[in-house]
């Protein structure tokens, strides 16, 4: 009975686990296993990402090698998944003059000066946040506890942005997609499992009070982000998603740190 339980659990973070990483492991595909959407791990996927790419914080070396190092690693871990959908969102939404040019370059595998420009602004930022953020934290085993909960959480909420945007836009596409096969509307449940990492990581990163008023300031964010998505292309696809989750690292790694200054 305790299998039956858990088994579409397991089985729907698997599938999230090989969608989402280059972490290799075998995956039934077939319809007729039980599976709960495996988007809705996405955040957990955040916190597997994290913790493996934390591996830095166990030398003593300077902040800033250790920021990159997290970075690379986490970056090499999903394949540029993220990456990649905001270079190719911004290609599109900012150099198409329609919705169907903005979809059809976002389908355009070719990199383009927007996408050339966000990801080196974005790579850099977050490399000078992460290092700042590590600087800031106490050398100590409680600090490492801090840092450790803190790069977590920023995976973990950053991973919540894209399921949001899912959740309240249409999806939109030209053509065929990978990324149609992950498209879901989360149930009640399915967000419970969804938010539930968000909660456990965060009340370590953050005291309860920064952490209500990160995740506030995250819907506002994601709030944005969407009125943008309405106005440019009607709804959301694959990249966007990526985009999304991109801006949503970024801002966490912002809000840690004005809540550890």
């Amino acid at each position: 009975m305790k299998g039956v339980l858990v088994g579409p659990y397991w089985q729907g973070f698997k599938r999230s686990l090989v969608t989402y990483t280059r972490i290799p492991l075998k995956v039934d595909w077939s319809d007729e296993i039980k599976h709960i959407p495996a988007v809705c791990f996405l955040p957990w996927i955040g916190l597997v990402v994290a913790l493996l790419s934390a591996w830095p914080l166990w030398f003593d070396w300077s902040s800033a090698l250790q920021a990159l190092l997290m970075l690379l690693t986490a970056v090499l871990l999903t394949g540029g998944f993220h990456e990649d959908g905001l270079m190719d969102s911004c290609d599109g939404l900012v150099g198409g003059w329609d919705k169907e040019q903005r979809l059809a370059i976002m389908k355009d595998s070719r990199i383009g000066s927007y996408a050339a420009l966000s990801i080196w602004f974005a790579l850099s930022l977050k490399w000078l946040l992460l290092t700042e953020l590590l600087d800031s934290i106490p050398n100590s085993f409680l600090g490492f506890i801090y840092t450790l909960s803190a790069w977590c959480v920023v995976h973990v909420i950053a991973r919540v942005f894209p399921l949001l945007l899912m959740h309240t836009l249409d999806y939109v596409t030209m053509g065929q997609s990978k990324a149609s096969s992950m498209i879901a509307k989360l149930t009640s449940s399915h967000w419970l499992v969804a938010l539930l990492p968000c909660l456990l990581v965060g009340i370590v990163a953050f005291s309860l009070f920064d952490l209500l008023v990160t995740l506030l300031f995250c819907l506002v964010v994601v709030a944005l982000m969407r009125f943008y998505l309405r106005k440019k292309i009607a709804g959301f696809n694959g990249d966007t998603l990526g985009a999304s989750e991109q801006i949503g690292e970024i801002f966490v790694i912002v809000c840690l740190l004005v809540s550890y200054s």
